[in-house]
């Protein structure tokens, strides 16, 4: 692993970011690319923020999960064309990649929980893996990492999305026919879960209680979001979209997504107490929300991938 560098910019978005603090919403980078631009327009009650890896690293940051510490986690694209994973604390970022991955994808992180511990993907070199098998991984808030086995023999991708904080993962497999299952990994042992009527289910995202984040495509191939607890699921589509992905819980019960309307455009929403709100970055052609902790903190992705966010509420 690379040593964190120390991010320079003018002005403060967080407070210090220590297991023991929260983000500040009511702090705010100044324009920066490198860092957290100073934005700061609001809507429906959220002020965004764009966020970047910095500019000597790369571009193409998406922002993926944020835990109750205000540490976030996503990928971006190196000035060389690889794809790295990124762990933003304390004001620092840390590359993460696995030395032995391809370069389309050597370590990209998709969430981490309140112990600090973050979970993402990789594939190896077509030259060791002809077929490139997609795996995934967990890292140790020290920085270790350790490949998961993959979630059924043969599968063709193992992809992480969602931990807790007892550690409970959620994700999705390709199996040998190249058919999606979601997955539950607890305890060292897969569970495989299948939407009842869906042709495809993708487990995204997991809260503290148990409750599990999702989306399903259904015999035409459109995408519903679901929730599942316990064994019950409830179907959360956005009205008047023609699909709709869930990403993100927390402990509240606050979901984030994506929807897309019937102009193919996505955009994102949060959904709680049983209504919808539609939360765009300002100005972008498209957007999607990825992850939002017990604050309401919210961090996703916006212009087709290319630039991260941030959402506060006011």
């Amino acid at each position: 692993m690379k040593q964190a560098i120390l991010v320079l910019a003018v002005g403060l978005l967080f407070s210090s970011c220590s297991k023991n603090t929260v983000f500040d919403k009511n702090n705010f980078l100044t324009e920066d690319k490198t860092t957290i631009s100073s934005l700061n327009k609001s809507q429906n009650g959220y002020k965004f923020q764009a966020f970047d890896v910095p500019a000597e690293w790369g571009d193409n940051t998406s922002a993926f999960g944020n835990n109750n510490s205000g540490t976030i986690v996503g990928n971006y694209v190196t000035r060389n064309g690889e794809v790295h994973g990124f762990i933003f604390d304390n004001e620092q970022f840390t590359d993460v990649f696995l030395p032995e991955a391809d370069k389309d994808s050597r370590g990209g992180l998709y969430d981490i929980n309140d112990e600090s511990i973050s979970i993402g993907s990789f594939n190896y070199p077509k030259k060791v893996d002809h077929d490139q098998v997609g795996h995934s991984f967990k890292r140790s808030a020290d920085g270790i990492i350790t490949v998961l086995p993959d979630a059924a023999p043969g599968a063709l991708l193992t992809e992480t999305n969602g931990i807790n904080n007892s550690g409970t993962i959620v994700g999705f497999y390709h199996d040998a026919n190249s058919a999606r299952h979601g997955f539950i990994l607890n305890n060292g042992v897969y569970t495989s879960y299948d939407k009842p009527g869906a042709v495809r289910t993708l487990l995204t995202g997991i809260n503290n209680q148990g409750k599990i984040v999702g989306f399903y495509r259904d015999i035409h191939l459109v995408a519903h979001g679901f929730t599942l607890f316990d064994g019950i699921t409830e179907d959360v589509d956005f009205p008047g979209s023609t699909g709709t992905k869930l990403h993100g819980i927390n402990k509240t019960g606050q979901i984030v997504g994506e929807y897309l309307d019937d102009s193919g455009v996505t955009h994102g929403f949060l959904f709680e107490n049983g209504k919808y709100k539609k939360l765009d970055f300002p100005g972008s052609f498209d957007t999607a929300l990825l992850g939002i902790n017990d604050d309401g903190i919210i961090v996703g992705s916006y212009n087709g991938f290319s630039r991260g966010l941030i959402a506060v509420p006011n």
